[in-house]
């Protein structure tokens, strides 16, 4: 089995190649964002033996939203998956499977959703993931079989959220972001990890899942939970007018979450290591406590 990948050094990437290589001793492919912005016909001789393709490119959603850092947003999500659907479409030997990434942004704040809401954000995170899922839904999917993966908010010891955020916490500087009350959609890495090999070894997933952890909490609970597993104080907070002021529109991201539930993967018979939060949490710290 070769599998591309593209954003292989990130977060998920570099994690889903080793336990793909752990699972199926499978050769991955990295694919470079030279290939992603560049030339299509090069891309896609590039990737032309490959059984599997993998998108997760994309840079960090959490910055400050100016007009070029915007620019970068949209083109590392949307322009690479264009080129790459289209690298694909080109390619005469298919590959077996296609698992695009997109994200829970897409939905609004206001309700709850499963994989079948169509009651979507329209601010620029929401028309951000529409346009990313686009290429996928209108070039490959009916010759391939195609998931799209909605990610949360991934907790990890190696990067990510909690990984920030731990240190001030264990230090008795965490707190709330803004009123605290807005969702807070999670998800373990394991649990992210294992879900991408059950797509692989279940011919039957096809289509859009929810990657989150079925338990909807708030960052106020999040705020509670990390505080209470390192038993400090967490009585700082952090004014919703601040973050405006260090990240502009970008600080959206951090104080409006959407409450997402992952019915379609629990259709499909996957098992969740770290269902709840204080699980993950539990599971992430002690790592992190480990490495410190």
């Amino acid at each position: 089995m070769k599998v591309g990948i593209t954003g292989s050094s990130g977060l998920v990437g570099s994690q889903l190649s080793e336990k793909l290589w752990m699972e199926f001793r499978a050769e991955i492919l990295k694919i470079p964002r030279s290939y992603l912005y560049g030339d299509v016909q090069n891309l896609s001789n590039y990737i032309a033996d490959c059984d599997i393709v993998i998108n997760l490119a994309g840079a960090s959603i959490v910055c400050r939203w100016t007009s070029n850092n915007m620019k970068k947003l949209y083109d590392s999500r949307v322009l690479t998956t264009r080129n790459l659907t289209s690298a694909i479409a080109l390619m005469n030997k298919k590959p077996k499977l296609v698992i695009s990434t997109s994200a829970v942004g897409i939905y609004d704040s206001i309700h709850t959703h499963d994989e079948w809401s169509t009651q979507y954000s329209i601010n620029f995170l929401g028309n951000l993931c529409t346009d990313w899922e686009k290429p996928v839904t209108k070039k490959i999917a009916k010759n391939v079989r195609t998931i799209i993966f909605r990610l949360g908010i991934i907790l990890s010891d190696q990067g990510g959220v909690l990984a920030r955020t731990l240190p001030l916490f264990r230090i008795g500087l965490g707190g709330k972001l803004g009123d605290g009350q807005q969702a807070f959609p999670f998800i373990h890495i394991d649990d992210l990890i294992n879900a991408y090999v059950c797509a692989i070894s279940n011919a039957k997933m096809i289509g859009v899942y929810n990657l989150v952890a079925p338990q909807i909490i708030s960052n106020l609970d999040y705020t509670k939970e990390l505080s209470c597993f390192v038993n400090r104080p967490a009585i700082f907070r952090v004014p919703s007018f601040v973050l405006r002021l260090l990240l502009k529109n970008g600080a959206n991201v951090l104080l409006s979450g959407q409450k997402v539930l992952p019915k379609r993967l629990l259709d499909s018979g996957f098992h969740f290591e770290y269902p709840r939060l204080s699980q993950a949490i539990c599971s992430v710290g002690i790592k992190s406590f480990r490495k410190s």
